[in-house]
Formats: C-alpha cells, structure tokens, sequence
C-alpha cells in the first residue's frame, strides 16, 4: 500500500489548475503573470514536445515559467529532460506534511500563545515586502502586486501573516488554503536581526491556527534545510521532496 499522505499530495496537484494533453497540469496566478506545471503524467517519448509546447506558451502569455519536479515522479528522465530544455533546478526542499485532526498537546497549547502576529489586508502587504526587502528577497514589489491581485481575487484562499516587534514587521509567512482539505505554507521569512528568536516559529504557529479555523485537514511546506527541522520540532513529516525548474533569469518563484 502506497503512503496516504502522498496520494493525497498527488490528488491535490491534479485538481489544482487547468489539466492540458500530455498530460499535465497547468497553475496560473490571478494575474496571469506565472504559469506553473505542477503536475505531469508523460510518456518519456513525449516529454521533449510536451515541455516545448508549455515553454512557447509561456513565452507567448509573457508569464515566467516553472515546472515543479516531485522525487516521486515519473518517468525516471524527467529532471534530465527539463534541463535539456534549457530549464535550470532550484535548491531541493523536503515536502512535509502536518495532520491537523491530531495534533499533539504541547503544540495545540503553543497555538494558544502566539502573539504580536496578524493576518494582514491588501494595505498590509507592505509590511510583507519590508520584511522581504530587509532579508535580501529579490522582486519584492512585484511579489506585493501579484499578492494584492490574489488577496483582491479570492480572498477565502490566501493569508498573509505578519509578526511584529514593538511595532514594527520582523517576520512573515502566507498560507494557502484550497477546497479539498489542504492548507499550504510559503514565502516564510525574517529580518536578519530577528531570526532566532522565535518569530518564524510564531508565524507558522499563527498560520497553524488559521487552517485548522478554516477546517483544513493536512497542512503542506516546502522547506529548505535551514528551515526543514524547525517544523519537524512542530510535528510536521517529510512526504516526498521537490525541485521547482525554472527559465535562467526568472523572478524568484518563493
């Protein structure tokens, strides 16, 4: 019997955008700025036009392209292909996996002492690009437009949490949430003068809360080893890992 928890990443990919032939599975921003394959499903035969057919549509939209590779997909030729085509990996990240149905005591009770952290509105979002800006974030404007349009767009699927220092933005994190029971966390940063001192942890604890409010049953992250034990520590389990190809010279994809 295959993992549940990876099935259930599976199924969500598959239902998260618009299925094209290949086949594959296309996401695209409410601004259409992005196009995404986050799911595929090819023959290895027909892979080389399947990725040059979704890299000219990207070209022709003027969206930034991306293809997010899973360690369990298939078929084996699939990173060596992407690259072939001219795409190049990002770092590697773990996938892990959070049940929100049971969650343990000693988290369910930090939960109840997260402070100085806020859901921010369209306005707030700059307080989320000072926080990119000061810990180094390429693109950080841009990423506050493409934001503002999603917040704008559909409201019900997107938070972004900001936690603050006597006033003042010292981290942030969004969380996405979706219809078929799974919340996901990304974009988690911090000011440098601010990291170890615990509000990363306040924000995902933050972001926590707010899924198992909107009744999500799994939440997902993407980390990267510097971040990986962190939520381990909170009860999250790896799944699988993930490596998001992209174009030379394309905007930060976090």
């Amino acid at each position: 019997m295959g993992d549940p928890l990876l099935a259930v990443l599976d199924e969500a990919r598959r239902s998260s955008g618009e299925e094209a032939p290949g086949p594959v599975v296309r996401e695209r921003p409410a601004d259409g700025s992005e196009l995404r394959i986050v799911h595929s499903a090819c023959p290895a035969v027909d892979l080389p036009a399947v990725i040059h057919r979704e890299l000219e549509l990207a070209r022709e939209l003027e969206a930034e392209f991306e293809w997010k590779l899973y360690g369990h997909d298939e078929p084996p030729g699939l990173a060596a292909a992407l690259r072939a085509a001219g795409l190049e990996p990002e770092p590697r990240e773990a996938v892990l996996a959070l049940d929100l149905r049971a969650l343990p005591a000693t988290i369910t009770e930090r939960l109840e002492q997260v402070h100085e952290v806020s859901s921010v509105n369209v306005a707030g979002l700059a307080d989320y690009e000072r926080i990119s800006i000061e810990s180094g974030r390429k693109n950080a404007q841009l990423e506050r437009a493409r934001l503002a349009a999603s917040l704008t767009a559909e409201p019900e699927g997107l938070q972004v949490h900001v936690a603050y220092r006597d006033g003042v933005p010292v981290s942030g994190g969004r969380l996405y949430l979706a219809d078929h029971g799974m919340a996901e966390l990304a974009g988690g940063r911090t000011v440098p003068a601010y990291r170890r001192r615990g509000y990363f942890t306040a924000t995902v604890l933050s972001r926590i809360s707010a899924a198992i409010t909107a009744g999500a049953q799994t939440l997902w992250v993407d980390a990267l080893p510097s971040s990986a034990p962190i939520f381990r520590t909170l009860g999250f389990a790896v799944v699988t890992w993930t490596e998001p190809y992209l174009l030379p010279g394309s905007a930060d994809s976090e």
